[in-house]
């Protein structure tokens, strides 16, 4: 089948494949949907903080690393800056 054609949790399920650091389960699914919302929008900034979830942050990767990280996850290719992120963000990813 075609990368093109698989669904988000499709290719999520692919992605966990390649790492232990990620459970395959719609629980983690969801925290891994959080995360690339985050990373979508210090994709769209220059800017070094950035306002998530009525905080301000400041950015753990700049808008470079986030848009190559995008393009990894697009071409299901894992990206350790994932992990990163998520216990930056203080995400439990492991549920």
């Amino acid at each position: 089948m075609e990368n093109n054609r698989l669904s988000g949790y499709d290719r999520y399920i692919l992605l966990t494949q390649q790492t232990n650091s990620m459970r395959s389960n719609m629980q983690a699914y969801g925290v891994f949907q959080e995360i690339l919302q985050f990373v979508e929008k210090c994709a769209k900034t220059d800017a070094k903080v950035i306002h998530h979830n009525e905080q301000y942050l400041d950015k753990p990767i700049t808008r470079d690393q986030a848009k190559r990280l995008l393009d990894k996850v697009n071409k299901i290719k894992w990206d350790n800056n994932i992990v990163t992120i998520g216990r930056f963000l203080q995400l439990d990813f492991r549920v």
